[in-house]
């Protein structure tokens, strides 16, 4: 009988396919150019090592369900046109200093919102001047891709997370920034 729980009747098991482990994945980030880090590489993909959470990767658009009545009877249908085509994507970014004491992933992504708005002189960008791109890589544990998101389109729509300095802590400064994206490419097997 096929269905019953037992190991022969399933073919993950049968065949040994792996399941999805949630840790397998790359991002590579690329500032507006101009952007350096400090590091001689004009912005480069100096974030990589520093990523340690990617949250809001809501590739997958439905336009959810409208409803009508006929006076106590309920039917549905697909909606009209899909509550957001666009993407809002946190990044956790824990913070180090290089040989030059610079938090340089701050210092990337300041000075990539000062593009947008600089605090210390008003001055306001424009679109064409601060985005930047992405592409987010998942692999299984040998290396083999099954999925690429590349962003296109990407820049900080939210402000740095701030330091909360505490005596007690024995954390490590995490910075967590939210981008906003426009438009995706989803490639997977």
């Amino acid at each position: 009988m096929a269905g019953l729980p037992h190991y022969k009747n399933s073919k993950a098991s049968m065949n040994n396919w792996e399941p999805i482990f949630l840790n397998q994945f790359e991002v590579s980030i690329i500032p507006p150019t101009g952007i350096d880090p400090g590091q001689g590489q004009s912005g480069g993909n100096l974030l990589l090592e520093q990523v340690k959470k990617i949250s809001g990767l809501e590739l997958d658009k439905n336009p959810g369900v409208v409803e009508q009545y006929y006076k106590f009877a309920k039917r549905r249908y697909a909606g009209a046109r899909p509550e957001t085509t666009t993407m809002d994507v946190t990044i956790d970014f824990e913070v180090n200093l290089n040989d030059s004491n610079s938090m340089y992933t701050f210092k990337t992504l300041r000075q990539w919102s000062d593009l947008i708005y600089n605090p210390m002189t008003g001055s306001m960008g424009l679109k064409k001047d601060y985005v930047g791109s992405a592409i987010i890589t998942i692999f299984n544990k040998d290396g083999a891709i099954f999925r690429k998101v590349r962003m296109p389109s990407i820049f900080p729509m939210s402000p740095i997370t701030p330091m909360e300095l505490d005596y007690q802590s024995q954390e490590i400064y995490t910075l967590s920034i939210t981008w906003a994206v426009d438009y995706w490419e989803d490639v997977f097997n």
